[in-house]
């Protein structure tokens, strides 16, 4: 008779969020800045989620927010976290209503009745396939005009990972191609050249930092903001040395936002692995595996973090001074205690 073995236990599979073993509850020196931090670029979807989301926040020295949250939440998150956050006008995304474009010109001026000085236009490839439109044209158009004339930034995600237009957007007679939905945007940013605009995920194309930087030469309101976590560490890593002088060249240009998304089931670890990885990348000089798995590379080639060692005098304007800057345009200020 042969003999059996019991199975050998196997490990659990580590959290996406921290497959390198991070602890995230470890102290971290605030940002080297004077004054409060300011995030730009978040996804704060729901009132419930705000206790562990503040928590984090205050354990990585973050204090305020700009925050695409959805009308009837933000209601709840301004009477209760008002002085920290600042909302962006975003349509119900899941309108698909033959109405969306009325409807979404309701939803501008309710944000803008509880203060809302930004409206958000998604983009991507993605989802102008799935919905039909583009920025310069058709009823977009129209809701763009409306933003100007309330005096509110003009805020875009154009573009995405090089690594998606390489795959999920191959296709280029159904998604289009990034020169396209470069053009698209350009159309607007030159009917528009003196209006504020934020763009987010630098620009959408950090893969091609001399793109982004004509844009910064040709639209001196242009802002970009910094928010991707997966897709900067990546990018930006891998071209560490240009990333850095861009950063510095464009020290004026550019404000950071984290893209943190909050949800049901995203816990502190999982938010702060978010906001160790932007302070690492922009503020040290750590090299080492980024704590996230990144999905859109094979499991034995995750991103290798390089982190830019940014100058005090540049982070203080990319974590708050140039955020000040741009925001008070259109009459947006922060309750800021220091």
């Amino acid at each position: 008779m042969s003999e059996t073995t019991a199975a050998e236990p196997v490990a659990p599979k580590p959290p996406e969020h921290n497959h390198i073993g991070v602890n995230y509850r470890a102290s971290m020196p605030a940002p080297k800045v004077r004054g409060t931090v300011i995030d730009s670029h978040v996804h704060l979807l729901s009132h419930r989620h705000c206790p562990v989301f503040f928590e984090t926040a205050d354990h990585y020295g973050i204090d305020y927010f700009v925050s695409m949250t959805p009308l009837e939440e933000a209601v709840r998150v301004q009477r209760d976290y008002g002085r920290r956050v600042q909302f962006i006008a975003i349509p119900s995304w899941s309108d698909k209503s033959s109405f969306w474009v009325d409807n979404w010109l309701r939803s501008i001026e309710a944000f803008y009745n509880i203060g809302s000085r930004i409206v958000k236009f998604h983009m991507a490839p993605g989802s102008m396939y799935a919905r039909k439109y583009r920025l310069d044209e058709g009823p977009v158009r129209t809701l763009v005009k409306e933003v100007v004339a309330r005096g509110m930034v003009l805020m875009s995600h154009v573009g995405d990972p090089e690594t998606w237009y390489q795959g999920r957007y191959a296709d280029a007679s159904k998604f289009g191609t990034r020169d396209d939905h470069y053009r698209m945007w350009e159309n607007v940013l030159s009917e528009y050249p003196n209006h504020p605009y934020q763009a987010a995920h630098l620009g959408g194309n950090p893969e091609d930092l001399p793109r982004v930087q004509r844009l910064l030469d040709t639209y001196p309101k242009l802002v970009l903001d910094s928010s991707a976590t997966k897709w900067m560490v990546r990018e930006l890593s891998a071209r560490r040395d240009a990333a850095r002088e861009f950063f510095i060249r464009n020290q004026d240009r550019i404000i950071w936002g984290s893209d943190q998304v909050s949800t049901d089931d995203r816990g502190f670890d999982f938010l702060a692995s978010r906001f160790w990885c932007h302070r690492k990348l922009l503020e040290t000089a750590h090299i080492g595996q980024t704590p996230i798995f990144d999905p859109d590379m094979p499991e034995d080639q995750q991103p290798t973090m390089r982190g830019l060692a940014l100058p005090d005098e540049v982070l203080q304007k990319i974590y708050r001074q140039n955020a000040l800057k741009f925001y008070a345009q259109v009459g947006i200020k922060f309750d800021l205690w220091g």
